[in-house]
């Protein structure tokens, strides 16, 4: 086996375990601190499964590279075995998405009254009933449809006996010849007098020999199949979202710094303002809920909600940017120091962040949607970097596959399920509840299938004789019925569409943040 690899292997996967752990220190709401421990722990998992079936893609690639050219991987002693790779952490991606979360969610949010068994209970039934549901959305399609097509040009060849191919007198070249055999009897004689000819078939498509063969696919392809397609409609939103915002937002907030740090008597002025606002709030929190006792959720109730919500959320951000304009440590001069460093971080990851979109975007457009393709761009790179050290070019093929990852991450954070009229399940540091952290895992499992698709279509090239590719680019793009979308790049389209709203939108709206919606005045102090 390649020691080096599975080493490799092991680190990185460590390494994912605790950047996941960070993410969830980092978000969890302080109501979660020390407590709700299986859904934290489902957390982990989705968001460490996430990011190795990403980096399951370039490990895929130097796996296939690690044998000489000369040698078929089917005999290479250092090959590992990716296949049953990729099907596991597939079959883990499902477990976690339909079975764990399901369960950890009804599981977090069950009654606090309840005894402890009966919330495991609501937490088995839900999510008996989600994968029930999935269960049929899988099985009834692929007993119909469970088939693979994949187009064949066939050609018909005569059989011709030893004897004449010694007496042929000219070259041979890569032509098919066409023979029949003739007698009175209907016997087939073993002489070459009667071998008449029916000429050379020199061009297979001549004859346009066409057909289709279909195949069985098996029930672990089929789902993840439907998996994957149901991942492209939220990766085609949140990707394109992300591939715009990541920069960008990081850009911004170099340049919306703070450059200096305020004095103890200001920030004991805004502390003051922000207490009065805090208070406001929670008036105002108390008169929604009587209203709510005595009328009801109505509209107007719910317009108002969703005002003090937003109200809450620039509170909550006031006061995170007066924390960092006034260090309160040990050492501010030294908090201080890393809080600048941050920015400037921001700064060079949003640059080299709007090179990889760029690249991105080009490798579409040039390589997946225009046929046939204007340059294999991304893939020529890959492959001269691996030339000059075999490392290099997979660690740079790693960097565009995770960073495409981030910023379906950072795409699902930013919109969430908006759908420009409510959000469902924000992501806020230090104030994210697990039901949210739960429902956000899901989602980003989701995308990561439609990730892995997306990169074998961009890097078919590179990761040629892959095991990744012969799943995601043969098998999966000609399964019935759903190998149109894949095939005339329906999702791809919209991908770049989403892409462009994000630009338009970023560019009128500037710098994000919160409308600061006063609604002091709906109701009497």
């Amino acid at each position: 086996m390649n020691w080096f690899l599975i080493i490799c292997t092991v680190v990185i996967a460590i390494l994912v375990l605790f950047i996941s752990l960070y993410f969830v220190v980092h978000y969890q709401h302080p109501e979660d601190k020390n407590q709700a421990w299986i859904p934290k722990i489902v957390v982990l998992l989705g968001f460490a499964v996430a990011m190795w079936t990403i980096l399951l893609f370039p490990l895929d690639v130097a796996n296939q590279q690690a044998c000489d050219l000369d040698i078929p991987l089917s005999s290479c002693d250092a090959d590992l075995p990716m296949k049953q790779l990729w099907y596991a952490v597939y079959i883990a991606n499902m477990a976690i998405t339909f079975i764990a979360v399901p369960f950890s969610i009804f599981y977090y949010e069950a009654d606090s009254d309840w005894s402890f068994a009966r919330r495991i209970l609501s937490g088995v039934l839900w999510a008996a009933g989600t994968v029930f549901v999935m269960a049929m959305l899988i099985a009834i399609p692929y007993a119909f449809a469970g088939y693979a097509e994949f187009a064949v040009q066939g050609a018909r060849s005569g059989l011709l006996p030893a004897s004449y191919l010694g007496n042929m007198s000219y070259q041979y070249t890569n032509c098919i010849g066409l023979f029949s055999y003739y007698n009175a009897s209907g016997s087939t004689p073993a002489v070459q007098s009667n071998l008449t000819s029916l000429g050379y078939n020199c061009d297979v498509f001549v004859n346009q020999i066409t057909d289709t063969w279909k195949v069985r696919v098996s029930i672990i392809v089929y789902a993840m199949a439907i998996v994957a397609t149901l991942g492209w409609v939220l990766f085609m939103v949140f990707g394109a979202i992300g591939l715009v915002a990541l920069p960008i937002d990081w850009i911004r907030a170099f340049i919306g710094r703070p450059r200096a740090t305020i004095t103890r008597s200001q920030y004991i002025d805004r502390a003051r303002d922000l207490a009065r606002r805090a208070k406001q709030v929670l008036a105002l929190a108390d008169a929604l809920k009587r209203e709510e006792r005595e009328r009801g959720r109505s509209w107007r109730w719910r317009r108002n909600a969703k005002a003090l919500n937003t109200q809450l959320l620039v509170l909550e951000e006031d006061e995170a940017e007066l924390e960092m304009v006034y260090p309160q440590s040990e050492d501010p001069d030294y908090k201080w120091v890393l809080t600048v460093m941050g920015f400037w971080l921001k700064l060079f990851g949003g640059l080299l962040g709007l090179a990889l979109s760029i690249c991105w975007v080009l490798q579409i457009i040039l390589y997946i949607l225009i046929d046939p393709p204007v340059t294999p761009l991304l893939n020529d790179m890959f492959i001269k970097a691996n030339d000059a050290f075999p490392l290099f070019g997979t660690l740079l093929f790693g960097l565009f596959a995770f960073y495409l990852q981030l910023a379906v991450v950072k795409g699902n954070f930013k919109f969430g399920l908006n759908l420009l009229i409510f959000r469902v399940h924000p992501m806020r540091p230090g104030a994210t509840v697990m039901s949210s952290f739960l429902f956000n895992v899901a989602l980003i499992l989701l995308a990561t299938t439609a990730t892995i698709q997306f990169c074998v279509a961009a890097f078919a090239l590179y990761a040629d004789g892959t095991a990744v590719l012969d799943i995601f680019g043969n098998q999966l793009t000609s399964i019935q019925g759903l190998k149109y979308l894949y095939n005339e790049n329906i999702f791809i389209y919209c991908f770049l569409g989403f892409a462009a709203l994000t630009c338009v939108y970023v560019a009128i709206r500037g710098p994000d943040r919160w409308k600061r919606q006063k609604v002091e005045d709906i109701y009497a102090m």
